[in-house]
């Protein structure tokens, strides 16, 4: 549409005369100034084309013009999610799952026979500590021996799932405690020989399953049935000769 040389009113300065157009702008030259105004917004608030169909035609250029442009925008921001969702999709992809943590019972191999291991009470170590008069050191994996008592500590490694000393429930719900001494043959001293002589001294063994420093799960009072001599591999991976003592519960509490 031409606009030089078109004529329009203005509310506060009357009549003018349009004698510029520069990109969106346009120079409208009244009797008492000149001034630009943004065209074709401008027809919409601040003037008006003396003849009513040019003002109808502007008032159309610049609504399809609105219409376009935000025709325009509503495909940019469209493009800009879709390219989001792609790079948030392939970050997931790429992503490492998450890995799903171990039940109590997954933690353990099928012959452990985790279905015999009593959830509760569960003690920490100063709990256990001060329960029966001893001190756990390192690990926490041992045996314990009081006056009266025989403290039983077994540990498993709960993000292997090894069980130290090869310890484990049987299918008829007595316990394998494997005796203590990290490498080389074991020998019947010490622990071991605590563990062995036991009810001929009058002491009742106690015996745990420790997972962290606070969570020990007390089995109860177990008493020896009988021991072996095993071959078996030490913390090496030796062959050496090792202790299993075979426990029996007597008692929950």
């Amino acid at each position: 549409m031409e606009l030089i040389g078109l004529k329009v009113k203005h509310a506060v300065f009357g009549a003018g005369t349009i004698t510029e157009k520069d990109g969106n702008y346009i120079t409208v030259e009244f009797a008492a100034k000149t001034t630009k105004f943004v065209y074709p917004d401008a027809f919409e608030k601040f003037i008006k084309a003396e003849d009513p169909v040019v003002q109808q035609a502007i008032l159309d250029e610049a609504n399809n013009s609105k219409a376009a442009a935000e025709q325009k925008r509503q495909a940019e921001e469209a493009a800009r999610k879709a390219a989001e969702e792609q790079r948030r999709a392939a970050v997931a992809v790429a992503a490492p799952k998450a890995k799903k943590a171990k039940t109590l019972d997954e933690m353990f191999a099928p012959d452990y026979h985790a279905e015999k291991l009593a959830r509760q009470p569960i003690l920490t170590y100063q709990q256990v500590e001060d329960q029966f008069g001893i001190r756990i050191s390192g690990f926490g994996r041992g045996i314990n021996p009081t006056d009266d008592t025989v403290v039983l500590i077994s540990s498993i490694g709960k993000d292997s799932g090894n069980f130290v000393y090869h310890d484990k429930w049987t299918a008829e719900g007595d316990y394998l405690y494997s005796g203590e001494g990290k490498t080389g043959d074991q020998t019947m001293t010490k622990g071991n020989l605590a563990i062995r002589d036991a009810a001929r001294n009058g002491k009742k063994i106690h015996l745990f399953v420790k997972f962290s420093p606070q969570e020990y799960y007390y089995q109860g009072i177990f008493e020896l049935v009988d021991y072996t001599y095993e071959d078996e591999k030490d913390e090496d991976g030796n062959i050496r000769k090792e202790y299993k003592f075979r426990l029996r519960k007597v008692s929950a509490q």
